[in-house]
């Protein structure tokens, strides 16, 4: 009974996470892709806070293949397995704190998951989207600098958004 729950609940929020990405689609986006902000991470860093680590590992992987379907940006396979499936499946990787909301390390979780995708974005900006650097500029600098300007806001409501998020299904035993 309890896989069957937390395989509705990765898909619920899987969904949720879905919804929330279209809405800030209305959001002015970053040019070369890219949102200004990134609200589908909440629902999925609240199933890998709350589930553990593989749960939100199988949480990100199955957003990022619906994410890839929607924006289809294709420069090479593996820039779509670094955009796509390995960042997002990293979200999930903020579930390696064993029971975060208990001992409050929720912040250090959402650090966790969100620099890794972070990483992952930076490592394809370096690597296949360095041509859109300027010719003084460092390939590293300009792809941290590119990535940070959407995760860093992203960052910052999940820090504020996401632990009365959890308290909240704490209190009603949710987990």
């Amino acid at each position: 009974m309890k896989k069957g729950r937390i395989v509705a609940e990765i898909g619920i929020m899987v969904a949720l996470a879905l919804v929330l990405e279209l809405i800030t689609t209305f959001v002015p986006g970053m040019p070369q892709g890219g949102k200004f902000i990134s609200l589908g991470m909440i629902p999925l860093l609240l199933v890998a806070i709350s589930r553990g680590w593989k749960a939100g590992v199988t949480a990100g992987l199955i957003f990022g293949f619906f994410v890839f379907i929607q924006e289809r940006v294709f420069i090479h396979i593996f820039q779509i397995i670094l955009d796509y499936p390995l960042a997002f499946g990293m979200v999930g990787l903020a579930g390696i704190i064993p029971d975060a909301y208990k001992d409050n390390k929720i912040y250090l979780s959402i650090f966790i998951g969100l620099f890794l995708r972070f990483c992952c974005h930076v490592l394809s900006g370096v690597v296949f989207f360095s041509s859109f650097a300027p010719a003084d500029v460092n390939p590293w600098i300009y792809s941290l600098g590119y990535n940070a300007t959407y995760m860093i806001p992203t960052l910052i409501v999940c820090l504020i958004l996401l632990p009365p998020l959890i308290r909240r299904f704490k209190e009603q035993k949710m987990f």
